[in-house]
């Protein structure tokens, strides 16, 4: 059991992420837990979150993908959240 946690937990160590300008850079599980609950989620939600995120990432899954993945939990869970994310979307797209 410790041994499939302790493989489960490197595989998203080593799971490199492409960003919008085509960067790479390694899966972070606390930048998305961050990024909920600034957006409104409770604690309890964000780290649900995080754990179905963390759970179906690979290598080379985009921001975009991730962001619509969290986007679709947070319009079925938490409306507020949901529009929180948005807006901090819209604002943050257009600040570019």
């Amino acid at each position: 059991m410790a041994q499939q946690q302790q493989m489960e937990s490197q595989s998203w160590q080593e799971t490199m992420i492409r960003k919008s300008n085509n960067q790479e850079e390694q899966f972070s599980p606390d930048k998305i837990r961050r990024s909920v609950q600034n957006a409104g989620a409770s604690q309890e939600l964000a780290d649900e979150i995080t754990q179905q995120i963390q759970g179906s990432t690979h290598s080379g899954m985009t921001t975009s993908e991730i962001d619509s993945s969290i986007q679709d939990i947070l319009r079925q869970r938490d409306m507020n959240a949901y529009n929180n994310w948005m807006q901090w979307k819209e604002q943050h797209q257009s600040s570019q």
